[in-house]
């Protein structure tokens, strides 16, 4: 009998202590849709880029370890441009594609999600306004 009521006491005490149905992780802002940082995308999107050409054999790991430390270096004098400012969700999806050994052979100026297009957005009514703009950003493929 003491048993059981321990039992119901710690199962009432789980009841009351669990977070409720769905409301595991969703606590507090979308961090994802906050403004990027450039240096931090700027250094993992060349890195990777770098690493994608090693894995390509397009350069020897020497080659890839000096693209690497020459991207971090490249990355402190470089910013997004005053027209762009991509939310962390939308580079995370760039750093992602780079990440994938499915995309390993799409040349990176290929993959949609890291386009200028697809980094900094424009606002519906600029679209309309400029299409020349979007095009441009879409053609030329590389991020900013």
């Amino acid at each position: 009998m003491k048993r059981r009521a321990i039992f119901l006491i710690g199962l009432g005490w789980m009841a009351i202590a669990a977070p409720t149905p769905g409301a595991v992780g969703s606590c507090g802002s979308d961090d994802l849709g906050e403004a990027a940082d450039f240096s931090d995308y700027c250094e993992r999107r060349e890195q990777l880029i770098c690493t994608r050409r090693f894995l390509r054999k397009e350069i020897t790991a020497e080659a890839r370890d000096l693209c690497r430390w020459e991207a971090i270096d490249a990355c402190d004098r470089r910013s997004f441009p005053n027209d762009c400012r991509p939310s962390r969700r939308e580079t995370e999806a760039c750093l992602r594609a780079l990440s994938s050994l499915d995309t390993l052979e799409t040349p990176e100026a290929e993959l949609s999600e890291c386009s200028r297009g697809a980094l900094c957005k424009a606002t519906p009514s600029e679209e309309e306004e400029r299409p020349e703009n979007s095009a441009q950003g879409e053609q030329d493929g590389g991020s900013p």
